[in-house]
């Protein structure tokens, strides 16, 4: 029996031998592994706790009138949590505080910012959507219905059409202006009383001119 234990003893030593270091550095770096995966958890909530705490603060900003310090702290947050649900609702109340301080160069920054940094296809859209109104804002017409040539989601997609047919009703292009109202009165959602009122309040489109009657006289 003591030499049955013996013989148990020495072979688990030599299994010792042969694989207890691999084993141990097997556990250290596992080890190590859910150490930095549960670290990283923990930075990951600490930063969307740090970007909710600053978005917050720009909302308190802006309730106060206070539209440069919102800004700034506007651009503060989308560069120190790029990325983040937050930067982009950052960028978004930023454009809008510029808009309001008359300067739609720098709302038109946040937003081309925002269009680049975000993957959410609503939040791109909304982007598109409101850099529109901002190019038309500064006069570029051509600019506004360029940005609104991408396809968005379909729920964006009236209001898409809508704009555009707003932008080329101010440029008497009254044709294209009645296509997209029309193609915005098609699409899912859309506040057809209001469209339709747009599209009714249309000039008439302008008829070709008769063509005249022939003074030639016909040869029997």
């Amino acid at each position: 029996m003591v030499a049955a234990d013996d013989e148990q003893l020495d072979k688990l030593r030599e299994f010792w031998a042969q694989y207890g270091k691999p084993l141990l550095l097997g556990l250290a770096v596992g080890l190590a592994l859910l150490a930095g995966w549960f670290g990283w958890q923990t930075w990951q909530e600490r930063q969307q706790t740090d970007a909710a705490l600053a978005f917050h603060q720009i909302e308190q900003l802006s309730a106060a009138h206070q539209p440069q310090q919102a800004i700034e702290a506007a651009r503060k947050l989308a560069a120190d949590h790029s990325g983040t649900v937050y930067a982009a609702l950052a960028l978004l109340v930023g454009a809008h505080e510029s808009m309001g301080q008359n300067d739609p160069a720098k709302a038109a920054i946040y937003l081309q910012k925002l269009i680049e940094q975000t993957k959410e296809p609503a939040i791109v859209a909304l982007a598109r959507l409101r850099l529109a109104r901002v190019e038309w804002a500064q006069n570029k017409p051509d600019a506004a219905l360029a940005t609104l040539k991408t396809k968005p989601p379909a729920s964006f997609a009236p209001l898409y059409e809508e704009l555009a047919g707003d932008i080329e009703a101010s440029q008497k292009h009254w044709s294209a202006a009645r296509s997209a109202y029309e193609r915005a009165l098609a699409g899912p959602g859309a506040d057809t009383a209001f469209i339709r009122i747009k599209l009714d309040n249309l000039p008439a489109q302008e008829k070709p001119p008769a063509s005249a009657p022939s003074t030639e006289k016909s040869h029997s």
